[in-house]
C-alpha cells in the first residue's frame, strides 16, 4: 500500500510546474488621497502547465491586482487574499491548475516627483532658479534651473 501511495505522489509532481514571475511592476492606488504607488514583487507559482500559460497567468494578475490598494497589501491577511483571489481568478477565467502561490519579494518603489527634486536641490543649495525666465511647465522649470558648479 505504501508502495501505491510512493508511487502516486511520484507520479502527482512529475505533472508539477513551477513558474517564476520576477520584478513584476504595477501602479496601484493608495487609500492616502487616492495617490498611485509604484509596487515590485515576486512571485512563484507552482501547479501544472504553468509555463505554457505563462500569459494568461500574467493577464490574471495583472487584473487582479488592480483590484487592491498598496496599503492591502502590507499586511499578512491581505497578501493571504491576494493570493486566494488570484488562484480563483486564473482557475476560473483559464482553467489552469494552481496549487500554491509564494510571495519571494514585495516592495514600493520611491515615485521621484521632479518638483520636489527640485526643490530639494534647492534647500541643499546644489542650484539656483533663474530669474530671467518665466517657466510654465516641469520640464521648463528644471531647464531654467543653473547648476552651481
Amino acid at each position: 500500500m505504501k508502495k501505491l501511495f510512493l508511487l502516486l505522489g511520484l507520479s502527482v509532481m512529475l505533472y508539477a510546474d513551477v513558474l517564476e514571475v520576477n520584478n513584476f511592476e504595477t501602479d496601484l492606488f493608495s487609500k492616502d488621497r487616492n495617490n498611485l504607488k509604484k509596487i515590485e514583487f515576486s512571485l512563484l507559482f507552482d501547479g501544472r502547465d504553468l509555463k505554457e500559460n505563462r500569459h494568461k497567468i500574467i493577464d490574471g494578475l495583472n487584473v487582479v491586482i488592480s483590484s487592491f490598494y498598496v496599503e492591502d497589501l502590507f499586511t499578512s491577511q491581505g497578501k493571504e487574499k491576494f493570493k486566494t483571489v488570484i488562484t480563483q481568478y486564473i482557475t476560473k477565467k483559464y482553467s489552469i491548475d494552481i496549487d500554491d502561490i509564494f510571495i519571494k519579494r514585495f516592495r514600493v518603489l520611491d515615485n521621484v516627483n521632479v518638483d520636489a527634486f527640485i526643490e530639494a536641490l534647492r534647500r541643499e543649495g546644489f542650484c539656483k532658479e533663474n530669474r530671467n525666465r518665466e517657466s510654465k511647465s516641469i520640464s521648463e522649470n528644471f531647464d531654467a534651473l543653473d547648476l552651481m558648479k
